[in-house]
C-alpha cells in the first residue's frame, strides 16, 4: 500500500480530509444509502480507519459493531474518540488480507480499501479476507476508486471541491491514481491503483460472493438546489468512485 497511515502527520490529515463537502454529501450519503438499514445487525468496517463510518454505523441502530484497520495508529486514533464519547464499538488492529476470528457478521462496510489493490492477486487477497468475516448470505457494501478515471477525457478538474487528480501517461494494471486533498495550510497526499473494471466481478465471485452489484455514486437530495447541482455536475458526470453490493455464498 502507498500510503503510510501510521505515520502521524497522515493519520491526522486523513481525519482532517473529512470536512471536505464531497466526503458528506456524496461519500456518505452514497454508502450508507446502499448500506440501507442495519438495525439489529452485526456489522463490521473493514480498514475502518479513525473510524468515521464505524461511529455511523453504530449511530444507524447496528446490534452490534466491529472496526478493523491495518493501522496501529489508525485504531489509536478510533479508541480514543470511543473512549472520550463511548458507542460500545470494539477497534482491532487486523490486516484485512488475513482470515477474520469471526465469521458471523451480517454486513461488512469499507470505504476505499480496495482501491490499495494494485494487482488481481492483492483484490483476491482482500476479497477472501472480507469474505471470512460474513456469515453465509451476509452482505459486502463497499465504496472504491471508480477505474474509468483514467479514461475521462478530458481529465477533469477537481481544483474547486479541494482535490487533484494526478495519472500515468499511460494505465496499465497496478497504474497508480493519485489523490492531493486540499487541507488549507496543508496537504494530504493519497495513493490508490488502476484496475479494470472487469477483474472485479470474477475476483469476487472466487472469492464466494454472488449478486455482484455496481451502483453509481449520489449526490444527498437535501443539497440539490439549482445552484448546487450546478456545482457538482462536474463531479457527479466524473465520479471519482464507485459502489458495490454483493452476497456471501
Amino acid at each position: 500500500m502507498g500510503t503510510n497511515y501510521d505515520s502521524g502527520h497522515v493519520a491526522d490529515h486523513y481525519q482532517q480530509a473529512k470536512q471536505h463537502p464531497w466526503r458528506s454529501l456524496v461519500e456518505e450519503y452514497s454508502l450508507l444509502s446502499l448500506v440501507g438499514d442495519i438495525s439489529g445487525k452485526k456489522v463490521v468496517d473493514i480498514a475502518c480507519g479513525e473510524g468515521y463510518f464505524t461511529r455511523r454505523l453504530r449511530r444507524a441502530d447496528a446490534a452490534t459493531v466491529v472496526g478493523i484497520d491495518i493501522s496501529e495508529r489508525m485504531i489509536d486514533m478510533a479508541r480514543a474518540q470511543e473512549e472520550s464519547d463511548p458507542l460500545g464499538i470494539d477497534y482491532r488492529v487486523c490486516d484485512t488480507r488475513t482470515i477474520g476470528p469471526q465469521r458471523d457478521f451480517d454486513v461488512a462496510v469499507s470505504a476505499w480499501l480496495l482501491s490499495y489493490a494494485d494487482s488481481r492477486a492483492e483484490l483476491a487477497r482482500m476479497c477472501r479476507g472480507i469474505a471470512s468475516w460474513l456469515r453465509p448470505g451476509g452482505r459486502f457494501v463497499t465504496l472504491t476508486s471508480n477505474p474509468e478515471v483514467y479514461f475521462f477525457r478530458p481529465p477533469p478538474d477537481y481544483r474547486k471541491y479541494g482535490l487533484r487528480m494526478t495519472l500515468m501517461d499511460h494505465v496499465y494494471e497496478g497504474a497508480p491514481i493519485r489523490w492531493t486533498i486540499d487541507l488549507g495550510d496543508t496537504e494530504l497526499e493519497i495513493e490508490n491503483y488502476y484496475l479494470p473494471l472487469d477483474a472485479f466481478e470474477p475476483t469476487f465471485h472466487d472469492a464466494g460472493f454472488r449478486d455482484f452489484r455496481i451502483h453509481p455514486l449520489q449526490l444527498d437530495p437535501g443539497s440539490q438546489t439549482v445552484e448546487n447541482k450546478r456545482y457538482w455536475r462536474e463531479f457527479m458526470d466524473n465520479p471519482i468512485a464507485l459502489l458495490i453490493d454483493c452476497m456471501k455464498a
